[in-house]
């Protein structure tokens, strides 16, 4: 189906014009010069009108198979076998107001982030309390665009009697994410043609975990009798694919007379165990009974890599963009997902394509991967529950990136460890 394209309007015109000209020496045809400068005329009309109707052909084949279907399609594919898309969260924000002479704030008061643009709404009706509101904001756009810092001052759109002009937010209340990519999203429906439910085996939980918006994957384990182990992945890259939250308890359930308790925590992990749990919250029809589940987040496998010799140092960026997104793409060999053992390797040779790929003919003159240790390896493979990582990125003797230095995976590793203490 790859194959099946479209064709170009030359190409047609070329098909026409030599099976044409077959036929005029078959038949011994003398046509004048003008006679076939208006075969070739009749050969685009017809070229330019065949061409407009290949493409909608090749448009509507590609619409038949899930694995070349557009996104509509693709959402009825899904909803055929019970694998619905993941849409963006809206970013819910906890704000405060002060001074506050109003009895109340009505629900749908508008206010807007001037720096940004963003309007958020509030979503409820509060009363005021000692002249002071504590309310929640609703971002009216999806994505992670709308979890601006705590701290920030929003202003009302329009005057209310009593109501203080701004709310500061002191709270990122539900983050915001995107919609779900089309190709993670058309990698779940195939695996739900490919692989049905079987009531609790590993790709179950695979399936379950992807139905949350920004897990992007998955990885399944028995490392205990009686407990799957759950490495869940979120959308991101380097050290920021950690999910958000927590999950208590952790392995789970966690059962007193014969009924588990209730699933405790926030963010991601919280939404995953309850997927793992049942189709709707507090339905719980997946998790077999007596399956014990643990959730963590993700193992890392740090990279440092020195780049010497190079002639242009303007592909800096580009190289290490380059070198992250090989990285990236790299998963733990799991015979179930059928990610090969392939999958879990790099090597020198294929970072320094990578690098080669980008820096459009300029050179350099040694490339050296090395361990988190420092100590220079040929070829580095993913273990139990891992991801690789760029730690740091060294070009000509200057060390260009470090991950200790980025705020946001610095914000990451907080996360994992507050969800290591949870398990």
């Amino acid at each position: 189906m790859a194959n099946f394209t479209t064709k170009t309007i030359k190409e047609i015109f070329d098909s026409f014009m030599a099976k044409y000209t077959v036929l005029r020496s078959k038949y011994g045809d003398s046509t004048p010069l003008l006679e076939k400068a208006f075969i070739k005329t009749l050969g685009y009309a017809i070229a330019g009108v065949l061409a407009t109707i290949w493409q909608l052909a090749v448009w509507i084949y590609k619409q038949i198979f899930p694995q070349t279907c557009e996104l509509p399609a693709l959402k009825f594919w899904g909803g055929l076998i019970g694998v619905d898309y993941n849409y963006g969260q809206s970013t819910n924000l906890t704000v405060t107001l002060q001074n506050v002479a109003a009895s109340y704030l009505v629900s749908g008061t508008v206010y807007k982030d001037l720096n940004s643009g963003l309007i958020y709404k509030t979503i409820s009706q509060v009363n005021a309390e000692n002249g002071k509101i504590i309310t929640t904001v609703e971002c009216t756009i999806s994505g992670k665009v709308g979890n601006i810092p705590v701290g920030t001052v929003l202003n009302i759109a329009n005057p209310l009697d009593g109501i203080p002009s701004t709310a500061t937010v002191t709270e990122i209340k539900i983050e915001g994410t995107e919609d779900e990519e089309v190709e993670t999203y058309r990698k779940r429906v195939l695996y739900g043609f490919r692989k049905k439910s079987e009531s609790g085996s590993p790709l179950d939980y695979y399936n379950w975990a992807l139905e949350v918006s920004g897990i992007i994957d998955a990885f399944p384990y028995v490392l205990a009798e009686g407990i799957t182990t759950l490495y869940i992945v979120a959308n991101g890259t380097g050290k920021d694919r950690t999910p958000s939250g927590t999950i208590t308890p952790n392995p789970f359930p966690n059962w007193v007379n014969g009924n588990f308790t209730p699933l405790e925590g926030s963010g991601q992990f919280l939404q995953v165990a309850q997927s793992i749990t049942g189709s709707e919250i507090g339905v719980h029809n997946r998790r077999p009974v007596m399956a014990t589940v643990e959730l963590k987040s993700p193992e890392y496998t740090g990279l440092n890599i020195e780049i010497n010799g190079l002639s242009d140092i303007s592909y800096n960026e580009a190289i290490k963009n380059a070198l992250s997104s090989v990285l990236d793409l790299k998963r733990p060999h799991i015979v179930v997902l059928d990610y090969p053992e392939s999958k879990a390797k790099t090597n020198t040779p294929e970072l320094t394509a990578a690098c080669m790929g980008v820096i459009d003919g300029e050179t350099f003159t040694s490339f050296v991967l090395k361990n988190e240790a420092g100590t220079t390896i040929n070829e580095a493979t993913l273990g139990i529950g891992c991801l690789f990582y760029l730690k740091s990125l060294t070009i000509n003797g200057d060390v260009y990136y470090t991950s200790e230095n980025n705020s946001e995976e610095s914000n990451s590793d907080l996360t994992t460890e507050t969800d290591g203490e949870n398990e």
